[in-house]
């Protein structure tokens, strides 16, 4: 026979488990935010959030909006931000390769290479100089990256 306790015990176990829905067991929860560069979202960007000291990385692309959806690790997290120019690397994809450049140069032969410029300032590409940092907690509202091309 059941029991008024025990379908009272149920009914709590669920109502908890329903509320906790945004965290994996893992300790990571679904966020969402934009990015944007000085005013404008920032399309195809690369976004990545280091979480548990450096035991979690999680990593997304931004839409044509700025949008990213992720799931990080709860606690604080450094972020770092990313794009490459896709003129400058289709351009340093289209050039002719030798077979001696297929090889590995010293590295002032390295520095010499095309390299396609960055669309977002360098400092936001390391999660540790981008100066970008978030205390991820369950049900936070959607966080708003903006990044300064000065």
């Amino acid at each position: 026979m059941i029991t008024m306790r025990f379908v009272l015990w149920i009914s709590l176990g669920l109502l908890s488990v329903s509320l906790g829905c945004d965290s994996d067991a893992d300790g990571r929860v679904a966020i969402s935010g934009t990015v944007d560069l000085d005013g404008k979202p920032l399309d195809g960007a690369s976004i990545a959030f280091v979480g548990g000291g450096g035991g979690a990385l999680a990593t997304a692309t931004t839409d044509k909006g700025g949008l990213f959806r992720v799931k990080v690790a709860l606690g604080i997290n450094k972020v770092s931000v990313s794009k490459v120019d896709p003129a400058a690397a289709a351009a340093a994809l289209a050039q002719p390769k030798k077979e001696e450049d297929m090889l590995m140069g010293t590295p002032e032969q390295v520095k010499k290479i095309a390299q396609p410029k960055a669309a977002v300032p360098e400092m936001y590409g390391n999660p540790t100089t981008s100066g970008l940092q978030f205390d991820i907690t369950s049900g936070m509202q959607p966080l708003g990256i903006s990044l300064s091309s000065k």
